[in-house]
């Protein structure tokens, strides 16, 4: 009786979420990130940045459609995603996931008629220069208005206004609900905290900041036609970055030492997890991928790209690490059984290394295909032509 009793106890369930979900939160977080960054210039005023507003919309936008991949391919079957429509709609006021049914519809929607409004008047340019299937499309991109007087171009700016203040608290929700997803499952000691949101928020800015201080100089030197990088906004950009690492640092703080504090006592669990990893996590995780950038952006070395875009990489990789040690991790803490679980993605087939390449992939494959049909190019320049008129 004593050998069954113990054989049940040590029965554990199956890792439910693998590879594909901290790819799908840093894809998610990155995406707000950028919104909130085109928003500076779009709703706050802040004519600094402005050169870069319009790209970072349009890779809000990317992300957030290329994140919901990783949801379709985690449910192993993709004809199952039909059940989050149809399905568990009587529990929508207790339902995070339902939340993010809505959100995910409604945010891309909202980025693209915001980008839109923004690239109209540059899409009735494209329509005057251009013959045929491209006059046929970019009419289409202008919904009917070829107006580019005061009024119309007044109205193209309110809407803009309108569209980023409302995106705002949304893009916020996006990225906030998965947090909350994780916050509000009591059985894991990792997840289980009303600061997980705020923490997914925090380092979501970091990680999206991260992206673009590698994205927009990519862009400006090898794409643009001034084949030139704004130092002055990659230093501005950088600056940024340490203050989000700092709010970042911040919300890591509180989290950790309530949990390893304060819980009880499956606050055990936690101390042999992060003694575990202790070296991985305090090495890479806070000391060269937070720590070093933020010094960059708080000392002179950001007036030097080199050493700017490497801080950037770093941060970008270590909020993907901190979703991987936040997902996963959190999963291989035992509940029944007495030692830690162990998770190793495979290389090939669903849930796997391969699937996440692939979706990295789609992504390149959208800005690509983004950078094509929108005038982000000639939005910039202008920008920048009209910089010393717009402090």
């Amino acid at each position: 009786m004593d050998s069954i009793n113990t054989l049940i106890s040590s029965i554990t369930v199956a890792k439910p979420w693998g590879l594909d979900i901290p790819n799908y939160f840093w894809f998610t977080g990155s995406s707000a990130a950028a919104f909130i960054i085109s928003s500076f210039a779009h709703v706050f005023g802040w004519k600094k940045y402005k050169p870069i507003a319009g790209i970072s919309l349009l890779m809000a936008f990317v992300l957030l459609v290329a994140a919901p991949l990783n949801l379709i391919d985690d449910l192993r079957q993709p004809g199952r995603i039909m059940n989050f429509f149809l399905y568990g709609w009587e529990n929508f006021a207790t339902s995070p996931m339902k939340w993010g049914v809505l959100l995910l519809l409604a945010y891309p929607i909202l980025i693209f008629f915001e980008a839109q409004a923004l690239y109209r008047p540059y899409f009735v340019q494209k329509v005057r220069n251009s013959a045929g299937l491209g006059k046929l499309f970019y009419g289409l991109m202008t919904f009917g208005r070829m107006d580019l007087g005061e009024k119309a171009l007044q109205r193209d700016h309110k809407l803009g206004f309108i569209l980023g203040a409302i995106g705002i608290p949304l893009a916020l929700a996006v990225h906030g609900y998965t947090g909350y997803i994780l916050g509000a499952v009591h059985a894991n000691i990792m997840w289980h905290t009303p600061l997980m949101p705020l923490i997914f928020l925090a380092s979501a800015m970091v990680s999206g900041t991260g992206l673009l201080l590698l994205l927009i100089p990519f862009f400006q030197r090898f794409l643009s036609e001034r084949k030139k990088v704004d130092r002055k906004m990659v230093a501005t950009l950088a600056t940024l970055l340490s203050w989000f690492i700092v709010i970042d640092l911040v919300m890591r703080f509180l989290w950790l030492t309530f949990s390893l504090t304060f819980a009880d006592g499956e606050k055990y669990s936690l101390y042999s997890y992060f003694s575990l990893h202790f070296q991985d996590i305090l090495l890479v995780d806070y000391l060269l991928c937070l720590l070093v950038p933020l010094i960059i952006g708080f000392t002179r070395l950001k007036n030097t790209p080199a050493v700017v875009y490497l801080g950037a990489l770093v941060t970008a990789v270590g909020v993907w690490i901190f979703r991987w040690n936040t997902v996963i991790g959190g999963q291989t803490i035992p509940r029944t059984t007495p030692g830690f679980l162990h998770y190793s993605p495979p290389l090939l087939g669903q849930d796997s290394v391969l699937s996440v390449l692939s979706n990295w992939g789609i992504l390149v494959a959208l800005i690509c295909a983004v950078l094509l049909i929108f005038p982000w190019d000639e939005e910039m320049i202008d920008c920048y032509k009209g910089e010393a008129h717009a402090k």
